[in-house]
C-alpha cells in the first residue's frame, strides 16, 4: 500500500514538475497535432513526408533563431526576411555571376548578414530608438537593394549546394541533423557561457545588468549581428532546399520567426530561453502548415490558421504561467 502511494506521489510530482516547465504546452501540442494529422490523413506519417518535415523544420529553426537572439534581450528584428533576401542575392551573384566557389559564396552571404546586423545594432544603440522602428526601416532598405540588384531574377545554385537540401541521413535529413546541432549549441551557449548569461541578464533587466558591469550596448550590437548572420545562414539553407537564390526569399519569415518563439514558450519580453520549447516550436509550425495542406484546407486561409494558433499558444502559456505561479 505504501509503495503504491509513493508511486502515485512520485508520478504526481513528475507531472507537476513537467507542467511548471515553459515548454510543456508545446510538447502536448505536438502530441495532439500528430494524432490529429495521423488520423486525418494516411500520408502524414509516411517516410517521404517525415523527410520533408525534417528539412522544413530545420530551416524554420534557423529563421526563428534569428529572431530569438534579439528576443532574449527584449528586442525584435523585423528585418529577418529582408536580410535573408539580400543574403540570398549575394549568394546567387557570387555563384552565378562571379563564378566563385560554393564555400566562398556562402561566406560572402554570411558576411552580408553580419554587416546588416552590425548596422541594425549600431543604429539601435546610438539613436536610442526601439529595435522595432530601426529594423522596420532597414527591412525596406535591404529588400529594396535585393530587388534593385536582381530585378526579381532567380539565380541557380550548383548541385554541390542543392545536394545539402536533398541528403538523407537514415530516415531523416542532413538539414535536420544540422538543426539538432544548432539547438544543442544554443542550449550550451545560454546555460554555460558567460556571454550567454550576460544576454539573458540584459533581457531580464537591462538597467540591473548595466549596474552589474555588463556592457549592454555591446550585447545589443552583438545580438543584432548574430541575428542577421543566422538569417543569412537560413537563406543559404533555403536556397539549398529550393535550388535557387531569389529576392522573394524571406517573404514570410518575420511571421514564422515570431510564431516559433511564441509557440515554443519563449517570452518576447526577453530574459528567457528554452531549447526544448524552441525545438518544439519549429516542429509545430512545420506540422501545422504540412498537415493543413494534406487535409486539403484552402491555402488562402493558411495565414488565418497560423495567426489563430499563435494567439492560442500565447493564451495557453499565459494561463499556464498563472496556474504555475500558484502551484509553486
Amino acid at each position: 500500500m505504501d509503495t503504491q502511494k509513493q508511486t502515485k506521489n512520485s508520478a504526481g510530482a513528475a507531472l507537476k514538475n513537467f507542467f511548471l516547465q515553459s515548454y510543456s504546452s508545446a510538447i502536448v501540442a505536438i502530441i495532439v497535432l500528430v494524432l490529429i494529422f495521423a488520423i486525418g490523413t494516411d500520408s502524414f506519417l509516411t517516410q517521404y513526408n517525415l523527410f520533408n518535415l525534417s528539412r522544413t523544420a530545420a530551416i524554420y529553426a534557423f529563421i526563428a533563431g534569428a529572431q530569438l537572439l534579439v528576443a532574449v534581450i527584449g528586442g525584435m528584428n523585423l528585418a529577418v526576411g529582408a536580410v535573408g533576401a539580400l543574403s540570398s542575392i549575394v549568394l546567387g551573384l557570387a555563384l552565378e555571376n562571379a563564378g566563385l566557389s560554393m564555400p566562398v559564396a556562402v561566406l560572402l552571404a554570411l558576411l552580408c548578414g553580419a554587416v546588416c546586423g552590425l548596422i541594425n545594432g549600431f543604429l539601435v544603440v546610438k539613436l536610442k530608438l526601439s529595435g522595432f522602428i530601426i529594423t522596420l526601416a532597414m527591412s525596406f532598405i535591404y529588400d529594396g537593394i535585393a530587388l534593385g540588384i536582381s530585378h526579381g531574377y532567380p539565380y541557380a545554385v550548383p548541385d554541390s549546394l542543392a545536394s545539402l537540401g536533398r541528403t538523407r541521413i537514415g530516415p531523416t535529413s542532413l538539414l535536420f541533423i544540422i538543426m539538432l546541432v544548432f539547438v544543442v549549441i544554443l542550449a550550451i551557449f545560454f546555460r554555460n557561457t558567460k556571454f550567454g548569461r550576460d544576454i539573458l541578464a540584459t533581457g531580464g533587466n537591462e538597467a540591473a545588468a548595466k549596474l552589474s558591469g555588463i556592457k549592454t550596448d555591446f550585447v545589443t550590437i552583438a545580438c543584432n549581428t548574430l541575428s542577421c548572420i543566422l538569417a543569412a545562414l537560413a537563406a543559404v539553407l533555403w536556397s539549398a532546399r529550393t535550388g535557387s537564390a531569389t529576392s522573394s526569399t524571406g517573404e514570410d519569415w518575420m511571421l514564422y520567426s515570431f510564431a516559433i518563439c511564441s509557440i515554443g514558450g519563449i517570452s518576447l519580453n526577453g530574459g528567457n530561453f528554452t531549447a526544448v520549447g524552441f525545438f518544439c516550436g519549429a516542429w509545430i509550425l512545420t506540422m501545422v502548415r504540412n498537415g493543413l495542406t494534406m487535409l486539403n484546407v484552402d491555402i488562402y486561409y493558411e495565414q488565418a490558421f497560423l495567426g489563430a494558433i499563435i494567439l492560442l499558444a500565447v493564451a495557453i502559456e499565459s494561463i499556464r504561467n498563472a496556474v504555475a505561479s500558484r502551484m509553486r
